[in-house]
C-alpha cells in the first residue's frame, strides 16, 4: 500500500460487500412485512425501523455543480449526516 487512500480503498472493497447483502435483506424484510394482528402504530414503527436502517446504507450525495451548489438535496444531506 502506497498511501492512506489505498488502505481505505482496500478496506472499503473488503467490507462493503456485506453491505450489499444487508441491503438486500432489509429490502426483502420491508417488502414482506405485513400488519397481521399489529396495530397500525406497531406496524408503522416496525417499517420505520427497517427504513431507517436501510437509509444508513445510502451514499451521501456529492455535488457536481460547477458553481456554488444551492440545491436542497445537498443541504438535506448535510443536515441528516
Amino acid at each position: 500500500m502506497e498511501n492512506t487512500i489505498d488502505v481505505w480503498n482496500d478496506l472499503k472493497e473488503r467490507f462493503s460487500q456485506g453491505d450489499l447483502v444487508r441491503i438486500a435483506e432489509l429490502q426483502q424484510e420491508i417488502y414482506s412485512l405485513f400488519q397481521d394482528s399489529r396495530s397500525v402504530t406497531e406496524f408503522f414503527s416496525a417499517l420505520k425501523i427497517l427504513w431507517e436502517e436501510l437509509e444508513l446504507y445510502l451514499p451521501i450525495p456529492t455535488c457536481t455543480c460547477r458553481v456554488k451548489c444551492n440545491c436542497e438535496a445537498m443541504r438535506s444531506a448535510r443536515n441528516n449526516h
